[in-house]
């Protein structure tokens, strides 16, 4: 009985290992693709996968990633696939494979079916905030108007004259200087200097000078002289002080009345704006020039950076992952450790891929490269996921790009460098769809060389590319005279084209700046243009600004005239007066320190006489 049971089950044994070993490819598969899925947020499909118990090796013919975006694009599909994996790792559930070769990559592929699965919705990531940033950076771009070059000029809707800077500020101006004379006024009216004024001559006048004969009398009227004195000066500084602010006030008005001369440019300024003549700005016609195709690529590369922090965990999941939980009360929680010495629990190695942007070979960018440090966990395994790729066509040098995406810190770091030389380039859409813009431009050859650094939501990054033996193409249908002009004096064939991109800022808050060579010349030409055409209209617009402005500037500087006048007429008549009685108290000090001198003099000269007198007393001459 006991051998039956053990027949059976060894039976039972054998027929499960043998479906699991025939089955176990498609349980593979499907789980593979499942948490493929549940990363992308799209489907994910592996055709023929096969694992060998043997040699530890996977391999698949075909990988077709869904972009989450467009779930009718594949973001990547790829041809036959294999790798190996390392055995010891397996039995702490961790997936080293040790080399892979991704071969017959295709890039943006459309699909047979749709790929959407449910998920929740996600929040926007950074490659949602650069595409708004440099859309809106884009947007705010100048607009040439050439339309309204041809336009009749309305005045008065150019000129509205209780609308003028000028005009408002004169009104301030008069508001401002109505109520400073008005405070001063009122200050003088209540101002008790007057009737200190008058006390003090009263005092001065009741001193005698005549009527001093003794040095005591003397003493006492200087000391008294003295005390006027201080107090006339007191009052002379409390006078000169209160004028002093008067004056301040009255300079801030006198300043605000010279700058009525920047507010008539303020508004010779906003009437071009409204005319649609406003200059062009140097730093603005690379973007014009240049923007759409620049932005958009510098948008897609970007958005093949944001997807590697998609798809490789950045160190902020890990450290969430290790957060001591603050569970309910009584009950116990689960603390993950950190394992700095361990395995990641998954690690790509090393990978050689191969593959070309689409299936048309003839348009296709061919690729080829390798791949180094695909992580689960870039904190434990301590060093960037680094890519370096050959992009290149037929016939043409090959673009260099590394690129490396450190999330071994709390804060991720990823970089792209880009560099080529002598690479031909043919015809570039600049998507332009104004008339008197290239709409594509015909190239020889280039050389480019870029970075970009991604820290955080920090974005900065440079490109330089010089492209020789240029043309400008424009886009079909006729042009009027001025667009004419406008094509055949500024784009012209060019030997070299030199173009700088700049990009800095937070990722919602992009700051993009494209110059070229050819930046000053268009500017040039644009402005010069567009003042040839507008030169009676602004001379218009001028005279008729400057005409209210002088009418304003002459009335407001008359009514602060008045108000000056009136208030300074007052305290200058105080400082007169106390500067006048200063002088006779001045006059009295020096008379009566000039009396008391010849009065100290005389009993001096008194004294020794009498001790003369009295000393021959007492001495008897010699017979």
């Amino acid at each position: 009985m006991r051998k039956g049971a053990i027949y059976f089950l060894i039976v039972f044994a054998v027929i499960v290992g043998v479906v699991l070993y025939f089955f176990r490819d498609r349980y593979l598969e499907r789980a593979l693709e499942s948490a493929c899925e549940e990363a992308n947020g799209a489907k994910v499909e592996i055709d023929n996968f096969h694992f060998s118990v043997f040699n530890l090796s996977c391999k698949f013919e075909r990988l077709q990633w869904t972009d989450s975006k467009d779930t009718w694009t594949n973001l990547f599909e790829t041809g036959p696939v294999e790798f190996g994996v390392e055995m010891q790792p397996l039995f702490w559930k961790n997936l080293i494979i040790r080399e892979a070769e991704i071969s017959q990559i295709l890039l943006g592929t459309k699909r047979a079916t749709n790929g959407w699965i449910p998920v929740e919705p996600e929040e926007p990531g950074l490659f949602d905030e650069i595409t708004a940033s440099i859309a809106k950076e884009i947007k705010a771009l100048p607009i040439l108007n050439l339309a309204a070059l041809k336009q009749k000029i309305n005045l008065d809707s150019l000129v509205n004259v209780e609308q003028l800077a000028v005009v408002q500020g004169a009104q301030t101006i008069r508001f401002d200087a109505d109520s400073t004379g008005a405070k001063w006024q009122q200050f003088i009216k209540t101002s008790d200097a007057p009737a200190k004024i008058a006390a003090l001559q009263t005092r001065a006048q009741s001193l005698n000078l005549q009527n001093l004969k003794t040095i005591d009398d003397f003493t006492a009227n200087l000391q008294n002289v003295a005390k006027l004195r201080d107090d006339v000066t007191a009052l002379r500084n409390e006078i000169t002080t209160s004028k002093k602010n008067a004056e301040q006030d009255f300079s801030r008005i006198a300043g605000n009345i010279k700058n009525l001369d920047n507010l008539t440019v303020q508004d010779f300024n906003a009437a071009k704006q409204k005319l649609g003549i406003a200059d062009f700005n140097v730093k603005d016609i690379g973007k014009m020039l240049f923007g759409n195709p620049f932005g958009g690529r510098f948008a897609e590369i970007m958005r093949y950076v944001d997807l590697g922090r998609e798809y490789l965990p950045a160190a902020q999941k890990l450290m969430a992952l290790n957060k001591v939980e603050n569970p309910p009360r009584l009950q116990g929680q689960d603390i993950a450790f950190p394992r700095p010495f361990a395995d990641p629990k998954f690690l790509l190695r090393h990978a050689l891929i191969s593959g070309a942007t689409n299936a048309n070979v003839a348009e296709a960018l061919q690729l080829k490269g390798e791949i180094r440090g695909i992580t689960s966990d870039p904190p434990i395994y301590g060093k960037p996921a680094v890519f370096d790729v050959q992009v290149f066509k037929e016939e043409s040098n090959a673009y260099q790009i590394r690129a490396a995406f450190d999330h071994t810190t709390d804060i991720p770091k990823d970089t792209l460098n880009l560099r080529a030389s002598n690479f031909r380039l043919g015809e570039i859409d600049l998507k332009n769809d104004k008339s008197y813009l290239p709409a594509r431009l015909l190239a020889n050859r280039g050389s480019v060389n870029a970075a970009f650094a991604l820290s955080g939501k920090n974005v900065s990054g440079r490109l330089g590319l010089n492209i020789d033996k240029v043309n400008f193409q424009f886009s079909a249908g006729a042009a009027d005279a001025i667009t004419e002009t406008i094509r055949s004096s500024v784009f012209r064939p060019m030997e070299q084209l030199q173009i700088t991109v700049e990009v800095r800022g937070a990722t919602n808050d992009l700051r993009l700046h494209l110059g070229s060579n050819l930046d000053n010349i268009f500017a040039a030409r644009a402005n010069e243009l567009v003042q040839a055409s507008f030169a009676r209209a602004q001379q218009e617009i001028r005279l008729r600004i400057d005409q209210e402005a002088v009418k304003r500037r002459q009335q407001v500087e008359a009514f602060y005239a008045e108000k000056q006048k009136l208030v300074m007429a007052e305290l200058n008549k105080y400082q007169t007066l106390i500067e006048e009685q200063l002088a006779v108290v001045e006059n009295k000090k020096k008379e009566i320190e000039k009396r008391l001198a010849d009065e100290k003099r005389r009993a001096t000269g008194e004294a020794k006489k009498k001790f003369e007198s009295t000393l021959k007393g007492f001495v008897k001459p010699k017979n």
